[in-house]
């Protein structure tokens, strides 16, 4: 099994996990990445971002596996393009988020599998769409897009209110969609019972490969569903605390960059 080694695959999340608060690969994150691959383990990268702002940062590592997008709502073969998987949010719910969105007076992005839309623009959709690095549509009104289903939708809004609010949404939303706080200003929701690990799980399921065999890094709460169904998962030194507690491993202490590969050195020792 690789030359002793037990793992198959490893789905590692972006932001705060393999880049690091400069949004760039260290040099140690990149070569704990050859490490693994140097034992025979695929690289996936799974993350909230959308397939689009991912693919840069696929080809500039030379991988070839398919990519975990939309906090797992969608899972495209980069190669063939084929779609693996995908789950939208269901048309109903679509508009009851974007209709309570305007309630709370937030500012609404609706992840359509070719643009974000929005409809009010402001300081966070701006920073937002920096992020993204990917096309933002402005239209007149959400209802223009009523009957369609988006890969996900977000709130933007200031920090404190966003924490404030979260414990509501999640009671509001519950059960009927899956729902995250991925940066300070920023809620996501997903369609029910969809995650990263669903989204790697396709991706295993692709190769053949048992869930004993595949590893999963992440530092958020929307990694701990990852995390906790890998046979492996690996928080980071700087981890949410949900994560920590659905890991199996947590990095050793130290550099933010360099958390991924502290994570990586430590598995290959105690693999030996």
């Amino acid at each position: 099994m690789n030359g002793g080694f037990p793992y198959r695959l490893a789905a590692i999340d972006l932001d705060d996990t393999l880049l690091g608060p400069d949004k760039q690969v260290s040099a140690a994150n990149l070569d704990a990445l050859r490490a693994l691959q140097a034992r025979g383990v695929r690289i996936v990268l799974a993350s909230g971002r959308r397939y689009e702002n991912m693919l840069p940062l696929h080809r500039q590592l030379g991988l070839e596996t398919p990519i975990v997008a939309c906090q797992g709502a969608l899972v495209r073969d980069v190669v063939t393009g084929e779609t693996l998987h995908q789950r939208c949010v269901p048309a109903e719910l679509a508009e009851e988020v974007i209709a309570e969105g305007a309630a709370h007076g937030v500012a609404v992005g609706y992840h359509h599998a070719e643009c974000v839309y929005v409809c009010k623009r402001n300081a966070l959709t701006e920073g937002y769409w920096r992020r993204l690095r990917c096309e933002l549509r402005q239209i007149e009104d959400f209802a223009q897009l009523a009957g369609d289903m988006p890969l996900k939708l977000v709130w933007l809004d200031e920090p404190e209110r966003t924490t404030a609010r979260f414990p509501q949404v999640t009671a509001r939303f519950g059960g009927r969609l899956e729902t995250y706080i991925t940066d300070p200003d920023l809620t996501e929701f997903v369609a029910p019972n969809i995650s990263k690990a669903v989204g790697v799980a396709a991706v295993a399921a692709r190769y053949g490969i048992a869930r004993a065999q595949v590893m999963t890094f992440g530092d958020g709460d929307n990694d701990t569903p990852m995390l906790a169904w890998a046979g492996l998962g690996v928080a980071m030194s700087d981890a949410k605390p949900g994560a920590k507690a659905a890991a199996g491993l947590v990095s050793p202490p130290g550099d933010p960059a360099t958390s991924f590969a502290r994570a990586v050195a430590l598995i290959l020792e105690r693999a030996g």
